[in-house]
């Protein structure tokens, strides 16, 4: 994921009531592990803008390593996993991100690393993913508040990359989202779709995104590898 829109932008654009949450590095290579803006109702029924790690902890946990297994939630399976089922009832959240990668396997036999690609809206502003969240305790009582951000099938656009995508909530589901009571039987399955076609723009970009050591604004320049054949590479889409 990418994270450029400053925390104060961000409250603005989400209608946030409360931000308790420091002033997050700008990032163009957001790891899991890492802090990234989230957004959930707070106990008080305020819209609470917060930093949160990355890869969901849910509060049973025995070891926080699950986290590594937990950064991404399928929609088709939320009601019947144990680390999201209570949590899409009650704890839903909106992660707010200036873009996401994701990678293009090879064709059969091919040597070469997968090939990222870089999806954002075709303007500057920023995507709002369905999220879930929860709070666990370590052995002294510290509370570690993490997210993990709902997936769906892919839309046209993603097709040619993934099978998989981020679900995309338009700002009229927002209030929908927050309010930390269940939702109908039926609804998610209505919330949790593909994002529409031609909210993405996409572009192939460099291999030095592969590495969460690396970050930078020069990670989301188009990039076409030499050689690529048409067939396989995909033209730009946006």
């Amino acid at each position: 994921m990418t994270a450029t829109t400053p925390k104060d932008t961000l409250a603005r654009l989400l209608e946030v009531d409360e931000v308790d949450a420091p002033d997050l590095p700008v990032s163009w290579n957001v790891a899991p592990t890492q802090p990234v803006y989230v957004v959930a109702t707070s106990s008080s029924g305020a819209r609470r803008l917060r930093a949160l790690r990355w890869g969901l902890v849910p509060n049973w946990a025995k070891d926080p390593r699950i986290a590594a297994k937990l950064i991404n939630a399928r929609a088709e399976t939320l009601s019947k996993r144990p680390a999201f089922r209570s949590l899409v009832a009650r704890r839903r959240a909106l992660v707010p991100v200036s873009g996401f990668y994701e990678w293009r396997g090879q064709p059969p036999g091919a040597r070469n690393p997968r090939q990222p690609f870089y999806f954002r809206r075709p303007g500057a502003e920023p995507l709002v993913f369905a999220g879930l969240w929860d709070v666990w305790f370590d052995a002294e009582d510290r509370p570690l508040r993490t997210c993990t951000v709902i997936t769906t099938t892919a839309n046209k656009t993603m097709t040619p990359v993934h099978h998989r995508m981020p679900v995309v909530l338009s700002p009229g589901h927002w209030d929908e989202w927050l309010n930390p009571e269940p939702l109908r039987p039926g609804r998610l399955a209505e919330l949790l779709v593909p994002a529409p076609e031609g909210l993405l723009k996409s572009f192939p970009v460099g291999l030095a995104v592969n590495s969460a050591l690396n970050d930078g604004p020069e990670l989301v320049e188009p990039h076409r590898p030499a050689g690529a054949q048409d067939g396989f590479w995909p033209a730009p889409a946006g």
